[in-house]
């Protein structure tokens, strides 16, 4: 018997910059040891712009944040470890050498954020949380959280009703 984890969406409607970071710093003040982001969307639609306000919700100094597209991986240093990778150069078997697996296993004590998470959903565990990014125009965007898996399932409804 497969076990299929409980599923959530909400979709947020962004109108600005500030907007789509007000909606990271909420999920990052809910996020908890363990905790994985997905984001995903073409370039330019607001990822890393959600992905400061994730960690400024989880008390990391937002001038330290910056797309990891280059590095690969930045690590700050907040309420709990974040773990932030970007995947677009690398596909699932790059992301396996490089350790991928051992950054997950890591994620155990803080939170991973994975931009372009969609090129390695392979190496991923079930549960977690995936945001979607559509551009509608220059200012507004469709954001649609997926909580995969109770806490995440939970967390969704949670900022749906705030």
């Amino acid at each position: 018997m497969v076990i299929v984890p409980a599923v959530t969406e909400f979709t947020f409607m962004s109108s600005s910059p500030a907007a789509t970071h007000g909606l990271g710093r909420r999920v990052g003040e809910r996020l908890w040891p363990g905790s994985i982001v997905t984001l995903a969307g073409e370039l330019g639609c607001g990822k890393t712009v959600f992905a400061r306000g994730v960690c400024a919700g989880l008390g990391v100094a937002e001038r330290q944040v910056s797309s990891p597209s280059f590095v690969l991986v930045n690590e700050y240093a907040g309420r709990l470890p974040v773990f932030h990778l970007d995947m677009y150069r690398l596909d699932a078997e790059q992301g396996f050498d490089i350790g991928m697996l051992d950054y997950l296993a890591r994620a155990g004590s803080g939170v991973m954020m994975i931009e372009w998470a969609e090129k390695i959903l392979s190496l991923l565990p079930e549960s977690r949380l995936d945001v979607q990014f559509q551009v509608l125009s220059a200012r507004r965007r469709r954001i649609v959280l997926t909580g995969r898996g109770e806490k995440y399932t939970d967390l969704a409804k949670g900022l749906a009703e705030f």
